[in-house]
């Protein structure tokens, strides 16, 4: 198997395996999943239009390149779940989670656009237009979240 083949399906192995793993209350927080799903393929066909990136080795269908597969329907949807369910109640630490959430994720994308070919930037887009993108979408899928739920906030612990 290539890189590109360990990156996306062992991405997609440890998001699956965290969900069922912590299952026991996510069943809330899933149409978070599903908009985030919903949000990222927007993200995705925007990009693909003003052609901002693009997926050379998408390994679920090799001959779409304008989003992937593996990311938008099983990894971000997941990630949206556990950020909703796990994101802190104070805004200062709600900020605070944001950006270790963002720079983890996008030091993941950077070494992946650089390194391999399952992304690759175009058009001047760079990795910083990457990190406000993931910085937002989390409080707009945190918003959602609490749209749906009459804007309450349930109380969830990492130690459930």
């Amino acid at each position: 198997m290539t890189a590109e083949e360990w990156i996306q399906y062992g991405a997609m192995v440890v998001a699956i395996t965290a969900l069922i793993l912590k299952w026991k209350g996510m069943k809330k927080f899933v149409a978070v999943g599903l908009f985030a799903s919903f949000y990222a393929n927007l993200w995705c066909f925007i990009a693909a239009h003003y052609h901002l990136w693009n997926y050379h080795a998408n390994v679920i269908v090799p001959a779409v390149t304008d989003f992937s597969l593996s990311a938008n329907f099983v990894v971000v949807p997941i990630i949206a779940m556990f950020w909703v369910r796990y994101c802190p109640l104070r805004f200062k630490e709600m900020i605070l989670w944001a950006f270790l959430c963002t720079t983890v994720l996008t030091g993941g994308e950077v070494i992946i656009e650089r390194f391999t070919e399952v992304l690759k930037y175009h058009s001047g887009y760079d990795w910083y237009y990457s990190y406000v993108l993931w910085f937002f979408s989390w409080f707009i899928w945190y918003g959602f979240h609490l749209w749906l739920n009459d804007w309450r906030r349930d109380l969830d612990s990492f130690f459930k």
